[in-house]
């Protein structure tokens, strides 16, 4: 009988150990999910504005360029 208390200690002791764990693990995921400066909303923030640049600028490369194709035919 004392030895089936023991062995219950045991494993109540283990499985708060375990829960333990996890509460970090979910807190250390919440953490980079939800921080405004570096988790996953401002990494998909600074991918939108980059990619907002890159097109603006690809498309003053673009009117460049057929600027001069017209320009080369033009003359």
């Amino acid at each position: 009988m004392k030895d089936d208390i023991s062995l219950m200690e045991h494993r109540m002791n283990s499985m708060e150990n375990k829960l333990d764990k996890m509460d970090a693990k979910l807190d250390m995921l919440t953490e980079k999910l939800l921080n405004p400066d570096y988790g996953v909303t401002a990494r998909v923030n600074r991918n939108t504005s980059y990619r907002k640049i890159m097109s603006k600028a690809l498309w003053a490369i673009y009117v460049v360029t057929i600027g001069l194709v017209i320009k080369m035919f033009w003359e």
